[in-house]
């Protein structure tokens, strides 16, 4: 039934009336709106309700991967999976969670990397029949074992053996039985087996190093025939013992900043590896009579040597004088890095009779004199296969014009020629010398002492004598005065052989050299590709520099140019 509106005293009809507490809800709800409620009781924290609604996010037709170190944009190239209504509940989720162990999970995440990768690539893989025969993803699986030896030959070429192989070979079973190949381990540099802030006389860094080193020595040494330890302290008897064993084609040995090199580790290696010719003790800590005992013991095999100046020398020159090793071919001598102003003798004819197939000589920033002397002295045998000779020096010297004529008067195939801080030298002297293919010629004067008499003319005999064969000449410091060097250059401008010059090299440090003939000289060489002029005190400012490479020297001269 409708409800009939009562009517009032006065005859008004009023609104159906409601119960009471119908009303009391709706006046409450209006008054919620009008302002905010009072809390009657006391206050209570109350709790932050997390917002369910969530923005929409825009439909793209790619997302971002973030990998280890990249960000990948991989775009949506499948149908966007239908949207799920709800989460399931957190005890589910549990229960529904496969297990899986970490190693799974790392492979199923680098699959999953990598095919993000081909992705952004844009190279979609599609399956096929044959793919699906082939075992394991990357093309690591697929190339012949042969050719990912070659690609690790050319890389141990140039980076070396060590660490690279080592790490190599951790990558995958493939790289692994490549990297075990004995013909990538040939030639091998070692570091020294400790970190350099470890603590304590053996560490426990040191002893894993050391027993990776021995189980490396036996199973990848077998072909070695170039080794070389750096910095070890300590060890050293140890490690040629173990190479001793292991490695019977070893051919070099190169010990460089080493300490407690015994006498028994050298000659023992002898021993066991009949094919060591070369050996290297440079700025090494060796035994006084380790190198004597070697030298004994090494015969007629030994071919290059490289030692470092010490209280011995004497005694290791009168066995080479004496014939003690007649196949030597290399023979170095230095000082190291602190200067030694000791005095020996050299007694050049018994060398050149005791090493007559020797063809790289240098005694560096040695100081030494001829044992014997004068011009009633018969000249020896000579070294007619010397290719190099290095007498550089930066103290006092006793080379002579008749000193290095008893060296050189059989050198007929001499080829570099290093005569650095020699300033007793004299142009006229190296002008008689019967060397006629030198290539290399240095005799710049680097910080030596100027007590002698240095010539001022006769350059010119120098560079018109080896004009076609020069490709390296250093006069850097030389008193010659401008018109002499003016004659001496001319040698290179000079085309009336109808042969250009091949010079590339050239150093005027501190001459006096001058515009018009540095100019002359760069428009005649083509391949000039050096240019020194330091300090040159006849250029103007800003020309006197070293240029590298023919467009600076290009610049070079068209400055030159504008000045002339």
């Amino acid at each position: 039934m409708e409800e009939v509106p009562e009517e009032s005293s006065n005859g008004m009809a009023l609104p159906p009336q409601e119960d009471s507490s119908s009303s009391q809800q709706s006046q409450v709800k209006s008054n919620k709106r009008l302002r905010p409620s009072v809390p009657v009781g006391p206050p209570q924290k109350r709790k932050k309700r997390k917002s369910s609604w969530r923005r929409p996010s825009a439909r793209v037709g790619y997302h971002i991967h973030e990998a280890e170190d990249m960000l990948l944009i991989v775009p949506n190239l499948e149908e966007p999976a239908a949207r799920a209504h709800r989460k399931k509940a957190c005890h589910l989720r549990k229960l529904a969670r496969p297990t899986t162990n970490v190693h799974q999970h790392r492979r199923t995440r680098r699959e999953r990397t990598r095919h993000d990768v081909d992705l952004s690539l844009g190279q979609e893989k599609q399956s096929s029949p044959e793919d699906s025969t082939i075992s394991g993803p990357g093309w690591g699986n697929h190339i012949p074992l042969e050719i990912l030896v070659r690609i690790f030959q050319m890389i141990v070429a140039s980076e070396g053996a060590v660490p690279f192989l080592c790490r190599a070979a951790r990558v995958c079973r493939l790289w692994y039985d490549a990297t075990s190949h004995s013909v990538l381990w040939q030639k091998v540099s070692l570091a020294p087996p400790w970190p350099p802030h470890s603590k304590g006389p053996f560490s426990k860094v040191e002893k894993r190093i050391l027993s990776s080193l021995e189980w490396l020595v036996p199973n990848r040494f077998s072909l070695l025939r170039d080794l070389s330890l750096s910095h070890w302290k300590n060890h050293v008897p140890l490690m040629l013992k173990a190479v001793g064993v292991s490695c019977p084609h070893l051919t070099s040995l190169k010990l460089s900043h080493c300490q407690s090199v015994t006498t028994e580790a050298l000659v023992s290696l002898l021993r066991t590896c009949p094919k060591l010719d070369s050996l290297n003790l440079q700025n090494s800590q060796v035994e006084s009579t380790a190198v004597v005992s070697f030298l004994e013991a090494a015969g007629a095999q030994l071919q290059q040597l490289w030692l470092t100046y010490s209280s011995q020398m004497t005694a290791i020159v009168s066995l080479l004088s004496n014939g003690c090793c007649p196949q030597l071919q290399l023979l170095e001598v230095d000082t190291g890095i602190k200067p030694n102003n000791q005095h020996f003798q050299l007694h050049i004819e018994a060398l050149q009779a005791g090493c007559p197939k020797l063809q790289v000589l240098r005694l560096l920033n040695l100081v030494w004199s001829p044992k014997t002397g004068g011009r009633g002295v018969a000249l020896g045998p000579g070294f007619p296969d010397l290719e190099e000779l290095c007498l550089a020096t930066s103290t006092i010297t006793y080379v002579s014009d008749e000193v290095l004529y008893r060296l050189l008067h059989k050198s007929a195939h001499l080829r570099v020629l290093d005569l650095r801080g020699c300033a007793r030298l004299t142009p006229a002297g190296l002008g008689r010398l019967p060397c006629p293919i030198v290539e290399q010629l240095h005799l710049g004067l680097y910080g030596s002492v100027i007590w002698v008499a240095l010539p001022k003319e006769g350059s010119s005999l120098i560079t018109w004598k080896w004009r076609r064969t020069l490709q390296e000449l250093d006069l850097n410091g030389q008193c010659y005065h401008e018109g002499d060097l003016k004659q001496a250059l001319a040698a290179f401008s000079s085309t009336d052989s109808g042969h250009s010059p091949i010079l590339r090299s050239l150093s005027l440090k501190g001459t006096q050299v001058t515009v018009a003939t540095i100019s002359s000289v760069i428009s005649s060489c083509p391949a000039l590709s050096y240019l020194n002029l330091s300090s040159c005190r006849y250029l103007p400012r800003g020309l006197k520099r070293a240029y590298r490479g023919q467009a600076e020297i290009q610049w070079c001269l068209d400055q030159l140019l504008t000045i002339f």
